[in-house]
């Protein structure tokens, strides 16, 4: 992995709000969940074609911990880009979903339940649209959900079992 590459990622992961709090992580400044951050890193590191080691996660993290504080302001951080709101959505989601969601032969499932197709393109458009606003944009500026759908697909598709 290049430095550039290593930087374009700790970048990504930056734009979605994510910063190394005193104690732990925070995102938007809420606290959130470690497996919710190396969800984020591995997403990264698969969008930017990079293989998600063990090795390459932790020092993502590292980087993105040393470089990304929660006392470095907003304003600082890298502009948001669709992908990048595009994959904080698809993570939202996921975290929200209570890493229930699944995609099956038959459809989505949610806690083992079959999940109506329209029920998750009104989730990811909702979820979209919150994003872009958490980011400081317009609702206008939200990901296209058809984005947000095919992100969610990789991410639980690549999700190791919880």
């Amino acid at each position: 992995m290049t430095d550039s590459q290593f930087a374009n990622v700790v970048d990504t992961i930056a734009a979605t709000g994510i910063r190394k709090a005193r104690q732990g992580w925070s995102q938007h400044g809420k606290a959130v969940h470690a497996l919710d951050i190396q969800d984020a890193v591995v997403f990264a590191l698969k969008a930017h074609q990079m293989r998600p080691t063990a090795k390459a996660v932790e020092a993502v993290k590292r980087e993105l911990a040393a470089a990304w504080p929660e006392s470095v302001p907003a304003d600082l951080a890298p502009a948001p880009t669709s992908a990048s709101l595009s994959m904080e959505a698809a993570l939202m989601i996921w975290r929200f979903s209570l890493y229930s969601l699944r995609r099956a032969a038959s459809g989505w499932l949610l806690d083992g339940r079959p999940l109506q197709f329209t029920q998750l393109r009104k989730l990811a458009a909702g979820w979209a649209v919150t994003v872009a606003e958490a980011n400081g944009l317009d609702a206008e500026y939200a990901p296209d959900t058809r984005k947000v759908l095919a992100d969610l697909r990789t991410l639980v598709r690549d999700a190791a079992p919880r």
